[in-house]
């Protein structure tokens, strides 16, 4: 048996949270420009030369990875917007929102996409007939679960690429306490090579700190982002769903 509700027209707030993946593809071609500006004054073949312990090699893949993941992430929440905004569509023009007996969300008869909106609504109407769902605070845990609990392990990649940005400034200090530790004299050869490996051990300290300080900081500005996207959208699920009188 279908459970059914009459329409009441609903302020829209704007859709900001849809924007997400043009964002990420904006800061996509501005870091694609920056790092093309960089490499014109030999600045990324500088770090890669004087990174003898690879750990910034390491933290820039672990950067690309991530990087492109949030643009999953962008293109998903962007997707979960577009459907959301097809049923406020759908609603303003008369159409009722239904639940169908396998659990589905409809809209006037018409099977909605799987996505976090539906989910919800679909849930806030079983509540509503049979009063056998979940509490409506749970339902609304449950939805932004989905819609932006994997950002949670984004967010570790922030903290866990500054830590080894740190542990390559470690490194770089051990490096240079070996070299001094090694010196036997201090003839001109001798205090040469030993200035040889301070600068090297030096290089590897700050370029891995310096690589693993930007990579966290723009990470972290995209995760923000998506936060913030997801919470708009969860905010506007749940303000449509008090609209219709469903929580």
């Amino acid at each position: 048996m279908a459970v059914s509700l009459t329409r009441f027209k609903t302020a829209r707030p704007g859709a900001g949270s849809g924007h997400v993946f043009q964002q990420w593809l904006i800061m996509t071609g501005v870091l694609v420009f920056v790092l093309w500006v960089a490499q014109q004054y030999n600045v990324l073949t500088t770090l890669v030369a004087g990174d003898m312990t690879r750990v910034s090699l390491l933290i820039s893949l672990i950067f690309i990875v991530t990087w492109g993941y949030c643009g999953i992430r962008s293109a998903w929440l962007s997707r979960e917007t577009a459907r959301f905004e097809r049923v406020i569509r759908d609603v303003d023009n008369g159409a009722r929102l239904q639940r169908s007996d396998t659990g589905a969300l409809t809209v006037d008869d018409r099977i909605q996409p799987e996505s976090a909106a539906s989910a919800y609504l679909a849930s806030l109407l079983q509540l509503r007939s049979h009063r056998d769902g979940p509490p409506p605070d749970t339902v609304v845990d449950v939805l932004g679960e989905r819609l932006a609990g994997a950002h949670e392990m984004g967010w570790f990649i922030c903290g866990a690429l500054i830590k080894l940005g740190l542990l390559g400034t470690v490194i770089g200090f051990i490096v240079m306490l070996a070299t001094v530790n090694s010196t036997q004299s201090f003839d001109v050869a001798a205090i040469q090579q030993l200035l040889v490996g301070m600068s090297q051990g030096m290089r590897v300290a700050l370029y891995t700190t310096l690589v693993g300080l930007t990579t966290s900081m723009v990470l972290s500005l995209q995760y923000l982002l998506l936060d913030r996207a997801a919470d708009r959208l969860q905010a506007r699920i749940v303000t449509f769903a008090q609209d219709q009188r469903l929580g």
